[in-house]
């Protein structure tokens, strides 16, 4: 076992680093759920322009995460991203993640308030886009801080 690092620490413990994964994940998974009902499995035939029975499903389940991901995501501002900026750990990959993240709320926020129709499917695009790109971005910045751990701070 290796000391402990001196000045503040900024990783995160064992429980948030699940809740944060728990959440995440459960976002994919609903995410997904409404991608694959919304473009691969279409409405009744005989009405082709209404949705999947499931596909408001997913959206609920998918928006109510959300709503708990925000809450997760600001658990994390204070004690993990802000301090390692501060200490420049993990800086670019941390900084494009929280880039994802603005991208992602604010898209979110637009599908929801923005009643235009016509704006409504390029957001949605960019909004999933960005969705299914966060999955390995947030992989490799975990990847990366752990591998930063031993490093000495810039």
């Amino acid at each position: 076992m290796s000391p402990p690092r001196p000045g503040p620490t900024i990783a995160l413990t064992p429980l948030h680093r699940r809740t944060i994964f728990s959440v995440g994940l459960a976002l994919v998974v609903s995410g997904a759920g409404w991608l694959v009902c919304h473009y691969l499995m279409g409405g009744d035939p005989d009405f082709p322009d209404m949705p999947h029975p499931l596909e408001p499903f997913w959206l609920k389940v998918h928006g109510a995460i959300a709503m708990v991901s925000l809450l997760v995501v600001g658990s994390v501002v204070p004690w993990h991203a802000w301090r390692a900026w501060k200490l420049s750990r993990n800086r670019g990959t941390g900084g494009f993640v929280t880039s994802v993240l603005v991208v992602l709320i604010l898209s979110a926020w637009a599908l929801y308030y923005i009643g235009s129709e016509s704006l409504r499917p390029g957001i949605s695009l960019v909004h999933w886009i960005v969705g299914i790109a966060a999955v390995p971005l947030m992989w490799l910045h975990v990847v990366r801080g752990r591998r930063s751990r031993s490093a000495p701070a810039r």
